[in-house]
This record gives structure tokens, sequence and C-alpha cells, in this order.
């Protein structure tokens, strides 16, 4: 199963700056159509992430993309 997240947007950028993170909904594709299905994660709405208090419990079904995508290997220049 490949699940596809956007790409993050100005919105995006401006509840981190606030250190807010923006929650995504992953549908059950899985039961569906199998393992070998796509599936397109939906962003929480702007202005619901803007008000909601940090880190706050969500509903079922809604995540955190940073607690359930790993992290992306980042290199650290170190100067030789």
């Amino acid at each position: 199963m490949t699940i596809i997240f956007s790409e993050p947007t100005f919105g995006d950028k401006l509840l981190a700056m606030m250190r807010k993170k923006r929650a995504v909904f992953i549908p059950d594709i899985y039961s569906r159509f199998g393992k070998y299905a796509y599936g397109s994660a939906v962003n929480e709405p702007f202005l619901r992430a803007l008000t909601r208090p940090k880190n706050q419990d969500l509903e079922k079904g809604w995540f955190y993309q940073d607690e359930i995508m790993p992290q992306e290997n980042r290199k650290e220049i170190k100067d030789s």
C-alpha cells in the first residue's frame, strides 16, 4: 500500500513557525483494495489546525505526519 502525502504549503510553514502541526487523515484503502493500492492523505483544514491547542489528542483516523513517517536522512556537513 502506498500513501501519497502533499507537499508542504505556505500554511504548513506558517504553522511550523508557530510550533503547531497539521494533522492528516489516511483513508482505509487497505481493507477495500488490498496491499497494492494507492491512496492520498487528506490534510486538516488550515484554520482548524491554527485554532487547535498544540499537540492535542486527535480524533480517530487522524495522525500527525511526523509521527507516522520516518524522518528524512539528513546529512550534517562537517568541516574536514
